[in-house]
């Protein structure tokens, strides 16, 4: 019944009352929708029909000029659950607030996080939330009260009760946030029951990417004991990580055409928005493209070893180096943390902020290489140190 057609020729229509008019079989209503006159259908021919929806309508315009809310849109609101808005996020994409898409791996990412958020808070009336919840969705994740689905390699099914960190409740908490946030701007929530929420991770208690990355000494080891067991293709991958700067998820999908030999670059596509779309190829990383071209059965740098068509699978790439770490009892090592690596071989190598930021392709620049992934090693460190002098010689007299 609430059809709206617009006419320019005013001729079309017959006027049998204030604000309704005739075409054809069917009466339409003179109204204004958004402060702007148009034709709305009343899908009848009875005048008394016609009159009553022209009523209706009226009262729906002046409910809406005074600041009040439709009935229909009142019942909605107090039916709506959390588990339907967050379909219909994700059927938008998963949005910003300012409504820009956000990149692949962001909404791979939050898809994620929505898993617990819908176990927990699914069944719950979107308008009934509040801040309390977040305490004990956060007391709820950390005794293990979600239960995650998976299969395992093989392909058998298994589920598990898993713990979420302060940070993994955050995460999971800005996302369902996100989702309220595109419910308010569609009208179906008055305002979002997590704004001004305080985080509960602290920034001391996050850990950087530079906390997980190996020592040179340190990779070589992780290198070695992967090559002794035959496992060159995971040591690849690991060197290659460590001499690019690259994340995993850029490297993985690489093919060997990515490869110029005359530039002596890499041509890679950034995650997250990035810039510089290649890595140089530096005399470590060609030797070990070298090695790597001779073992290669496909287009695929990293193939994975069930499907050459496919790349390796990141987990099973994890698995090995902390698996490797726990067998040399070293630090634990991530792969991000050998993005970090090369950071700080750059920066001891005398390379500016600035320059690291472009390489890795980090679009934020010079202050996430301070804040994130730069850092010294200790025997740089006191080398640097060495070079200060405390005092000014004095010149002898003659």
């Amino acid at each position: 019944m609430n059809t709206e057609q617009s006419t320019t020729k005013k001729t079309d229509f017959e006027r049998i009352g204030e604000s309704i008019y005739r075409k054809g079989e069917t009466i339409y209503a003179r109204v204004r929708v958004n402060g702007r006159l148009t034709w709305r259908s009343t899908e009848t021919n009875e005048p008394a029909k016609a009159r009553k929806w022209l009523a209706k309508w009226r009262n729906e315009e002046w409910t809406v000029k005074n600041g009040f809310e439709l009935q229909g849109v009142a019942l909605h609101r107090q039916r709506v659950t959390v588990r339907e808005l967050v379909g219909e996020y994700v059927a938008a994409g998963c949005p910003t607030r300012k409504m820009q898409p956000k990149s692949p791996a962001t909404i791979r990412n939050e898809q994620f996080f929505l898993n617990p958020v819908r176990s927990y808070f699914g069944d719950k009336i979107a308008s009934s939330v509040t801040l309390a919840d977040c305490d004990k969705f956060r007391d709820w994740r950390l005794s293990g009260g979600y239960v995650s689905s998976f299969k395992v390699r093989g392909g058998h099914p298994r589920t598990i009760k898993t713990k979420g960190g302060n940070r993994s409740v955050d995460l999971e908490l800005t996302v369902l946030s996100n989702v309220f946030n595109l419910a308010v701007r569609r009208n179906v929530l008055k305002s979002n029951p997590f704004a001004g929420r305080g985080r509960y991770s602290l920034a001391s208690e996050v850990r950087h990417c530079r906390e997980v990355a190996p020592t040179p000494e340190g990779l070589k080891k992780i290198e070695g004991w992967l090559r002794s067991r035959n496992e060159h293709e995971v040591a690849d991958l690991v060197c290659f990580l460590a001499f690019s700067g690259l994340r995993i998820g850029e490297a993985l999908p690489l093919t060997w055409g990515a490869v110029n030999w005359g530039e002596q670059i890499l041509h890679v596509k950034r995650e997250k928005r990035g810039i510089t779309p290649w890595v140089p190829i530096l005399r470590e990383m060609e030797a070990l493209l070298q090695d790597m071209k001779k073992r290669a059965v496909g287009d695929l740098l990293f193939p994975s070893p069930f499907d050459p068509s496919k790349p390796r699978d990141i987990s099973a790439i994890r698995h090995r180096i902390t698996a490797a770490c726990k067998k040399l009892e070293i630090g634990h090592v991530t792969p991000h943390g050998l993005r970090s690596y090369f950071v700080t071989q750059a920066r001891q190598s005398g390379l500016t902020d600035a320059e690291i930021a472009m390489l890795i392709g980090d679009k934020t620049g010079p202050a996430i290489i301070a804040h994130t992934y730069g850092d010294v090693r200790p025997d740089h460190l006191l080398a640097q140190a060495q070079r200060i002098r405390l005092t000014v010689a004095v010149p002898s007299a003659s």
